[in-house]
């Protein structure tokens, strides 16, 4: 029987669309001739070794990242338009939030777990009240760690008094869902509000 439902955020609860932060950076600067788009992108968002990682971690401050992508691309802009930028990304999904209503009216708890960082995350509390149904948080700039290290899934366990099978995990990573179940959770791979719902259709009712 699932006890607790653990949800990411972008993609799933917050569709987004982040190459739009790199062609607005790329508009800011002063080096158009060394730098493109696309290598803005790559520098910020790569999965291996993109600066973003650091700053979703908490080992960089958002000042500290701010500083370091002006720095790079040579930007012609202060903090505030950066943040501007940085946050207009997220839309809300308006059947997925039907979905967390719901489990929190049935009184099922509600854990979010998210690689996210202090900039969007603030923004995000302040903009979609949704956010706020949820009974916990674990997020990677608060945790030292990004999905899909171990340690940001076990938190979980650390927080909350169940076994791992008991817990249901959502995402739109295969790769996460994949690390998930590695130590013990099950889930599925998001694609669409139908996907939680069969979940607990078979489960749950």
């Amino acid at each position: 029987m699932i006890k607790l439902f653990v949800f990411d955020l972008g993609n799933v609860i917050l569709p987004f669309e982040h190459h739009q932060i790199a062609d607005k950076l790329y508009a800011t600067s002063l080096i158009k001739d060394h730098c493109t788009p696309d290598e803005i992108f790559r520098f910020l968002f790569d999965n291996q070794k993109g600066f973003i990682n650091d700053y979703e971690t908490g080992r960089l401050s958002t000042r500290g990242f701010f500083e370091g992508v002006k720095r790079k691309y040579k930007l012609d802009l202060e903090q505030d338009a950066f943040t501007d930028i940085w946050n207009h990304i997220f839309r809300e999904d308006p059947a997925v939030s039907e979905v967390i209503l719901y489990l929190k009216s049935k009184g099922f708890p509600i854990l979010l777990l998210s690689n996210t960082n202090e900039m969007h995350f603030s923004y995000i509390m302040e903009k979609y009240p949704i956010i706020h149904h949820f009974d916990e948080w674990i997020l990677s700039f608060e945790a030292g760690a990004k999905k899909p290290d171990q340690k940001i899934y076990d938190m979980i366990f650390e927080r909350r008094s169940l076994e791992r099978h008991e817990a249901f995990y959502i995402d739109d990573v295969p790769e996460y869902i994949e690390a998930a179940a590695g130590y013990g959770i099950p889930g599925v791979v998001f694609r669409e509000a139908s996907d939680i719902w069969k979940i607990i259709n078979e489960n749950c009712l």
